[in-house]
């Protein structure tokens, strides 16, 4: 044997039947379910939920990161949508962090207590 037949790491790229294939799940990548994987894996966390206040790197407007929820993409966003209605306040998420615009620090706290997480 020789060539591509012989080397047992090579992976399909492109199939002349399904066009080009998903590296992570060899699927095509109309079909690739990677994305629907991600968004619904867990965090590692402590069990404990953290807020901090950062003012690094934005032009010194101040901003609420909410981090070690034990929560999927899918979850996370719901929450932060939640937050942003509650507060009146822009936000997003990155990663597995919500950011909220301002020091909402103490409200957030006292909500995310509400709600029953461990702050």
């Amino acid at each position: 044997m020789s060539g591509i037949d012989s080397d047992t790491n090579s992976r399909l790229v492109y199939s002349s039947d399904k066009g080009s294939m998903c590296p992570g799940c060899s699927k095509p990548v109309k079909e690739c379910i990677c994305r629907e994987i991600k968004r619904n894996a867990l965090p590692e966390t402590t069990g404990k939920v953290r807020i901090r206040h950062e003012t690094a790197g934005r032009r010194n407007k101040g901003v609420t990161i909410i981090y070690g929820l034990p929560l999927s993409q899918d979850q996370l966003e719901k929450l932060a949508k939640k937050l942003k209605s509650t507060f009146g306040t822009g936000g997003a998420v990155k990663g597995y962090t919500i950011e909220l615009q301002g020091g909402q620090c103490e409200k957030v706290a006292v909500e995310l207590r509400r709600l029953g997480y461990l702050v």
